[in-house]
């Protein structure tokens, strides 16, 4: 939007700025009125590009399930790195910060999807399903302790939750990279698949960022003397 600064002749006008200004002061109002409605604009397309510029996702779709599941794996690694943020020092409680941070923000854009796209917050079906192939048979063999590739047992959250120091260090940094490469498979298969163009690039930085921490942790595992858990089947 270009907003016009030459004002139209008036016999009273006063083209005298004030004191300490360079503009004449309905120029400048009218110039601030002019960003202001472009924002508007802007914003009011936004909304409608998500809103109405393809078909809304419906429980059935790629876009639903990742973003259910997503959200549902997210709030395991944010209950995670929650504890060990409150109960460790330096690079780990760094990048526990970081991960708990970066995904309960997450967390909350999936939840601003679901309401936009009139779905419920949690999953109503069977986890997973949204991707094919294999990953739906690995499903059908896990446990209820288990519901989704990466994720670790209850068993051994609360394990988590009574260490502290170095065994903490490490045993988190075994959890949260055995989550990440479960997390990955899915972010990379809704990068691939989603519908809806905003979700397929959502899901493409989540894959980013975790690929660079799996090196990370990978490294400050080696740094400790301690392996990684088997990865996700």
């Amino acid at each position: 939007m270009v907003v016009s600064t030459e004002l139209p002749p008036s016999a009273e006008q006063d083209e005298t700025p004030p004191a300490g200004s360079g503009w004449p002061l309905r120029t400048l109002l009218l110039a601030v009125l002019g960003v202001a409605l472009l924002a508007l604009a802007s914003g009011v397309g936004y909304i409608a590009g998500h809103r109405t510029g393809s078909a809304t996702p419906d429980a059935g779709s790629v876009d639903a399930g990742f973003t259910w599941d997503m959200a549902f794996h997210h709030r395991q690694a944010v209950t995670m790195a929650g504890y060990t943020r409150d109960n460790s020092t330096g690079a780990i409680r760094t990048l526990a910060y970081d991960i708990e941070t970066s995904q309960y923000n997450q967390v909350g854009q999936f939840q601003g999807w679901l309401d936009t796209w009139g779905l419920p917050p949690q999953n109503p079906g069977t986890p997973m399903s949204w991707m094919s192939h294999g990953h739906g048979m690995a499903m059908e063999s896990a446990g209820p302790d288990d519901p989704m590739p990466g994720m670790a047992t209850q068993a051994e959250i609360g394990k988590l939750q009574t260490m502290t120091g170095k065994p903490l260090e490490v045993y988190f940094l075994q959890l949260m990279l055995r989550h990440h490469q479960g997390g990955l498979e899915m972010a990379q298969y809704g990068a691939d698949h989603a519908g809806e163009s905003y979700v397929r690039n959502a899901a493409q930085k989540i894959a980013d960022a975790q690929s660079g921490e799996v090196v990370l942790m990978e490294r400050m595992l080696r740094e400790r003397g301690a392996s990684p858990l088997p990865p996700p089947s």
